[in-house]
């Protein structure tokens, strides 16, 4: 060993100075490990959870907004039909309307034809009747002016019903 000493030596180590400064480095990156390093990895463990968690809730919301987007659609598609449903069943329920009016129209107009006719006939029936009465007092004073006397009750009747009988 006297051989490597004296090699030691030659290039100025010394085994003690060398021991030391090895002690002294152990003591440097034990109190670094322990008051720098694992703080620090500590840290970095921590944020690679937040970041792990992190990418997890993104992944998770990208299949949220998926499974809504689905959701919408369908929900949108639903909608649609409803509202093509409900502008089917007003169509319907207008023209079924429209339907109602129209008859109701039609036996409204039957019913002031009808009575119309009613009036009309009336009317006719109260004319002749009137006319009736009118052609009997003609016919009486005519056959009394034309057989120039003044006729009895029974005369007067007779020549009524004669003039009836001929219109």
């Amino acid at each position: 060993m006297d051989a490597l000493t004296d090699v030691l030596e030659n290039f100025g180590v010394h085994w003690q100075l060398l021991l030391i400064q090895s002690l002294n480095f152990l003591c440097v990156v034990g109190i670094l490990y322990y008051f720098a390093f694992k703080p620090i990895l500590k840290t970095m463990e921590e944020r690679r959870a937040k970041i792990e968690s992190g990418l997890r809730y993104a992944e998770e919301m990208r299949e949220r907004l998926a499974q809504s987007d689905v959701t919408v659609r369908e929900q949108l598609t639903q909608a649609r039909e409803e509202a093509r449903q409900i502008i089917e069943d007003a169509k319907r329920q207008a023209k079924d309307y429209a339907d109602q009016q129209r008859a109701e129209i039609e036996r409204l107009t039957q019913q002031m034809i009808a009575s119309a006719k009613q009036n009309i006939a009336d009317e006719k029936n109260k004319m002749m009747a009137d006319l009736k009465g009118e052609v009997k007092e003609l016919v009486a004073d005519v056959a009394a002016k034309v057989l120039a006397r003044e006729l009895s009750a029974e005369e007067r009747t007779r020549y009524w019903d004669e003039a009836v009988l001929q219109l």
